[in-house]
């Protein structure tokens, strides 16, 4: 249990270098840009290490779209895990790391535990807290350039008598950077049994506390406490000093509600207003958008792995995939240059989400009822509905328009 000894437990020598006396190093000395303008941590910051909470960083993803092993990416001259594993040794008394391979961290004072169920990042978050000596943890992944200490700070200032307490920003919830307390383990042991690894699954069980996007900006001016590492595009859009904070929201539905009439119709009243926008579309099946007997079809046939058609108004982007994209690189990789991207579809996603609601299509909802989705910030209904969130007219995009600027774009 946690608290006590664990045979997989492995100790290592670690030497802190000290970065809480400056911001990030040019990293144009190293190759690999100038980040200097990004600070490492904010400001608002506290001498005494908090005793109460234990610092948990994930270092055992995979790194497949990436490529290499993110945690040893170098970033202003040190290794991405080293720059969370700085800030964190710098805010609690306790750190541990939960991944593999122990080798790659080197001669290092630092505890380090494998995985109870490797794979995932519930799976890793849950194999912290439960070897956590600590009631409550604080987690964060190896990825992240930028950890944000007057968060971190905040985040566990705020936690007592909570569960769980996790950030919201334009991009949705930040599960992977948040407190959670041993009465936790429980739940996710659940979804861990049932191979379900959406880690906010089990958040309607336990106690919760969202904090708003608005009472974060000002430990974060810059924008980039949540900004993490996936792909090498990523790291050229920071290199270039892009945050990569795209807005995005999603319109969820059961199927024959009227998401595109009523998304088609929120678009245009949006362009309408001067803002930029971008739009997806999740299709769970197959689709072809091109015609056999065109040139492009003929190309992309005959085993072109990306094909793409240019005009002078437009492009076309035909891409294979072995899996399907995570949303948050679909929007960090096209969607640069929109003011928010609207999405339909993507309801096991973590974006924020308005459910389209037709009393003669269904009498119960998809994010209240069936399950309650704690990323749902609306509901645009035909009928009058009790619930927890706002309810919109669903015949009236207009104001649902209205409900997306105030919320995301003023």
């Amino acid at each position: 249990m946690a608290g006590e000894p664990c045979e997989n437990h492995i100790t290592i020598t670690f030497n802190f270098f000290d970065l809480r006396q400056k911001t990030t190093e040019i990293a144009g000395q190293n190759g690999t840009g100038n980040f200097s303008h990004f600070p490492l941590c904010c400001s608002e910051m506290e001498t005494a290490k908090i005793d109460d909470i234990t610092g948990i960083i994930l270092v055992g993803g995979q790194s497949r779209r990436m490529g290499r092993d993110k945690a040893l990416l170098r970033v202003g001259g040190s290794p991405l895990y080293a720059r969370v594993l700085e800030t964190f040794a710098s805010a609690f008394k306790r750190v541990i790391l939960v991944g593999d391979r122990p080798e790659r961290f080197g001669d290092r004072n630092i505890a380090i535990v494998p995985d109870l169920y490797p794979g995932s990042a519930l799976g890793g978050l849950y194999t912290g807290l439960y070897h956590a000596e600590t009631e409550r943890v604080f987690v964060a992944p190896c990825d992240i350039p930028f950890p944000n200490e007057g968060i971190i700070r905040h985040l566990c200032r705020i936690s007592a008598g909570y569960d769980a307490v996790v950030p919201e920003t334009g991009q949705g919830m930040e599960p992977l950077f948040a407190v959670y307390a041993k009465s936790c383990l429980g739940p996710m042991k659940e979804l861990l049994d049932e191979d379900n690894f959406r880690i906010y699954d089990f958040y309607p069980k336990v106690r919760m506390k969202y904090v708003p996007n608005e009472e974060l900006q000002r430990l974060d001016p810059d924008g980039t406490a949540f900004l993490n590492l996936n792909t090498p595009d990523d790291i050229l859009r920071m290199e270039q000093g892009e945050t990569m904070t795209v807005k995005a929201l999603s319109f969820v539905a059961k199927s024959g509600t009227g998401k595109t009439t009523l998304l088609e119709k929120v678009i245009s009243e949006l362009k309408g207003r001067g803002y930029r926008i971008g739009a997806i579309k999740h299709d769970a099946h197959r689709f072809d958008i091109d015609h056999p007997g065109k040139d492009s079809h003929r190309l992309a046939a005959a085993g072109a792995d990306t094909m793409l058609i240019s005009s002078p108004e437009k492009l076309a982007l035909v891409k294979k995939h072995a899996e399907a994209p995570p949303i948050e690189e679909l929007l960090a990789t096209y969607f640069g240059d929109v003011d928010i991207v609207l999405t339909e579809g993507f309801k096991k996603s973590g974006l924020p989400k308005i459910e389209l609601h037709r009393k003669e299509r269904s009498p119960t909802l998809i994010c209240r009822g069936e399950e309650h989705d704690p990323s749902l910030i609306a509901v645009a209904s035909d009928e009058p509905l009790e619930l927890d969130v706002p309810v919109l007219d669903l015949n009236d995009p207009s104001a649902v328009a209205d409900f997306v600027e105030k919320r995301f774009l003023r």
